[in-house]
């Protein structure tokens, strides 16, 4: 009987150095993941009125700086269109609440306030991320996702 006991022990202590060994892969936790600087790519489709928005709002080349607070929350500044607070947990930031954007929605729209429904960032590599973004201005919804590329360090927490 004792000898199942040490086995099952092995077994569990053998599991917790793969376990310990496949994460170390990746040494960043937390915010530490979404920290630097970034270049978006991707487009925000709008709605105003039943009407698609033509052409789609193109933040292709965007820089963006996601610098960290402490380990569970982080700070985006996408372009100069807006500085928004994230929570992490794990792989996934999510914005806080009652944050907005300024984006220029082109034609007689111009420049116009979108308030932030949902804004999430998973991180999918140490030099990737994928954004999906959702929210309204005025009679206009607007949803679209991109992908963020690490280009340099920035703001990392001690």
């Amino acid at each position: 009987m004792r000898s199942g006991f040490r086995t099952a022990g092995s077994v569990v202590a053998l599991a917790a150095l793969v376990s310990g060994a496949a994460c170390s892969d990746n040494p960043k936790t937390g915010s530490d993941k979404f920290v630097g600087a970034w270049v978006y790519a991707g487009v925000i489709n709008g709605n105003c009125g039943g009407q698609p928005v033509s052409p789609p709002l193109d933040l292709t080349g965007y820089s963006t700086t996601i610098t960290a607070t402490d380990m569970a929350h982080i700070t985006v500044q996408l372009g100069t269109a807006c500085t928004v607070k994230f929570d992490v947990d794990a792989f996934v930031a999510t914005a806080q609440a009652n944050q907005s954007c300024t984006f220029d929605l082109g034609g007689t729209l111009g420049q116009q306030m979108v308030a932030i429904k949902k804004w999430t960032l998973t991180s999918t590599g140490v030099d990737s991320i994928t954004s999906d973004f959702s929210g309204t201005a005025l009679i206009c919804t607007a949803a679209g996702t991109g992908t963020l590329t690490r280009t340099g360090d920035a703001g990392a927490t001690d």
